[in-house]
């Protein structure tokens, strides 16, 4: 047997350095920018996945997020919060946790200053900044003035959304409110204050799109509550190990609603879906193109030496060598075009946007290139190419030797 392929890897050797380079070249193109699609495409969609759910896990959701009691007599807030949170961050590889308080108000304000208000309904969340700040990244999205501190409760941050004047398309919104304007919040519960704009947020994608902060001493004023909270936001230095936390936070409080950000990003799920099912069809039909071009290539190439063929098994050589000489050329041209797509993907490509990034509302483009993408699409690609070379060899090969011959 290893006689066998040694014959056939030097019929191979010799086809290939005898063969018309024009055609070769332009098998290695057609392969290569076939791999190259099969990588681009879906790494286009990672990156695109990644960012989103960076967006939801930075500005809203972090790991983990704990909730009220839900059954059997559900809850409105989470009681003894301190001590909750205190005993979430014995946990080992939680890296902190912060407490929000959920709720609703309409928001109003007098752009002309001649009477004529705006009236917006917004999601308005109470938080200690200093505490939420090291597990989420609102003030980073600050477009202008500054975010709250612990102690303010007469400020306000709007998001620009709610705001106006942006440049948004929100078809409703307060007209234009500035960092410094007056806002007066009605809460759900009747309450209603008045704030002075302490910051504008720009975050455009997500449930924090149109969210509005006051501190959680505020909410506290507010809703009448002490050392309670809407939500415990748990963050963690793995998120691919978020179900590990969430089980153990689950253990330490069976009464308590504990999800994960996987778990509290159903709305955009279509989204991901969509974008795995579209990458999943562009690599099938990458490898499609790819198998097709290696048949046609090589059956074109057994057929025009069908003579040589005959002449070959009729000095001896077995036909599962002919065979397998073909299979190695084909398998030589899909390591190049492979090799070609990875130099062209990771050594220009690349760098390239990393260099001059294309920048998309929600951050700039990333390619997100997973080890188990390139195995895949190299795997792909060899099994295309070793049945594209099989196939068309056994068709020719088979021939009569004299009818070979004689063409």
């Amino acid at each position: 047997m290893a006689a066998d392929l040694k014959a056939a890897l030097f019929i191979a050797y010799k086809s290939i350095a005898r063969g018309n380079r024009s055609m070769l070249a332009l098998m290695m193109l057609i392969l290569c920018l076939s791999f190259f699609n099969m990588l681009f495409i879906p790494g286009v969609f990672s990156g695109l996945l990644d960012t989103i759910i960076g967006l939801e896990v930075d500005t809203y959701t972090s790991a983990v997020m704990v909730g009220p009691q839900q059954a059997p007599v559900p809850k409105q807030f989470i009681q003894n919060e301190a001590q909750v949170r205190a005993q979430i961050e014995t946990i080992p590889g939680v890296t902190g946790t912060a407490r929000t308080y959920l709720t609703a108000g309409s928001i109003s304000f007098d752009p002309q200053k001649n009477g004529v208000f705006n009236r917006v309904s917004a999601q308005i969340i109470g938080i200690d900044p200093s505490d939420s700040q090291k597990l989420l990244t609102l003030s980073h999205y600050l477009v202008a003035g500054q975010f709250l501190s612990d102690d303010d409760t007469d400020q306000i941050v709007l998001s620009a959304a709610v705001a106006g004047g942006y440049g948004l398309p929100e078809p409703n919104d307060l007209g234009g409110a500035k960092v410094g304007d007056k806002v007066t919040v009605v809460y759900g519960n009747g309450v209603s204050r008045q704030y002075t704009v302490k910051g504008i947020t720009n975050i455009l994608f997500g449930p924090a799109l149109t969210n509005v902060y006051v501190t959680a001493k505020e909410a506290e004023s507010v809703l009448g509550a002490s050392d309670q909270a809407t939500q415990i936001l748990v963050g963690v230095d793995n998120l691919s190990r978020a179900d590990y936390y969430k089980a153990r936070i689950g253990a330490l409080f069976p009464g308590l609603h504990v999800q994960t950000y996987l778990d509290l990003i159903t709305a955009i799920k279509p989204v991901l879906d969509a974008f795995t099912y579209i990458a999943l069809i562009v690599s099938v039909i990458s490898v499609a193109v790819a198998a097709v071009t290696i048949f046609v290539m090589i059956y074109i190439n057994a057929v025009n030496k069908r003579r040589q063929i005959g002449i070959l098994k009729a000095i001896g050589i077995k036909e599962r060598i002919i065979v397998w000489s073909y299979v190695f050329q084909s398998l030589f041209y899909v390591a190049c075009g492979v090799a070609l797509g990875l130099l062209f993907v990771f050594g220009m490509l690349g760098p390239l946007l990393s260099l001059h990034p294309i920048t998309l509302p929600f951050g700039p483009l990333k390619l997100a290139f997973g080890a188990q993408l390139v195995v895949e699409g190299i795997a792909g690609f060899a099994v295309a190419g070793f049945f594209s070379g099989l196939i068309p060899a056994r068709l020719v090969a088979r021939e009569e030797i004299l009818k070979a011959i004689w063409g």
